[in-house]
């Protein structure tokens, strides 16, 4: 399942990440790097912004990565932090993104953020990623090391539909 998961982050361009702020929770739509060897999936942000602040108080952010050609979505819990670029030692700048940021990321206004996966759901309609009963919930995942496991979470084992492959 993890597999399934990964293949549709690393194919969408776009993702959704939910914050808490301190008026609930807030999204915006980014263009984050592919997932790292590491699985921490990184985007460029205003260290000024709400993002920024928000992250900074919570130390956690919420990516959804939606592909409606393939019915699948996948949501990924992750502990977040800003990292100071270039510091960090990635290329984490687009040349597009001077439309944004037209002097480019230097440090002042320009940071990046950092999301280390902790938890995913994944449905996904064509490859039959769908629990019993079929398509009322997702299918769990918890990160435990550098592996993915099943999660059993609150709804009880998670069950996977026939034609599903073990992780």
């Amino acid at each position: 399942m993890a597999a399934i998961a990964l293949k549709q982050i690393r194919s969408s361009r776009y993702c959704l990440v939910v914050t808490e702020s301190d008026r609930g929770p807030t999204a915006r739509v980014v263009e984050p790097f592919p997932p790292a060897a590491d699985g921490t999936i990184r985007f460029g942000t205003d260290p000024l912004s709400r993002k920024a602040r928000d992250v900074l108080r919570s130390g956690r952010c919420l990516l959804v990565y939606q592909d409606d050609r393939r019915r699948s979505c996948v949501t990924v819990d992750c502990a977040a932090t800003l990292e100071d670029w270039p510091e960090s030692g990635s290329p984490r700048f687009k040349a597009m993104w001077t439309a944004f940021w037209p002097s480019g990321p230097i440090p002042q206004n320009y940071v990046v953020v950092a999301c280390k996966p902790r938890f995913m759901e994944i449905w996904h309609g064509t490859a039959v990623v769908a629990p019993e009963p079929f398509g009322r919930r997702s299918f769990q995942l918890l990160r435990v090391g550098g592996s993915w496991i099943a999660d059993e979470g609150d709804d009880g084992p998670q069950q996977q539909s026939s034609s599903c492959k073990p992780c």
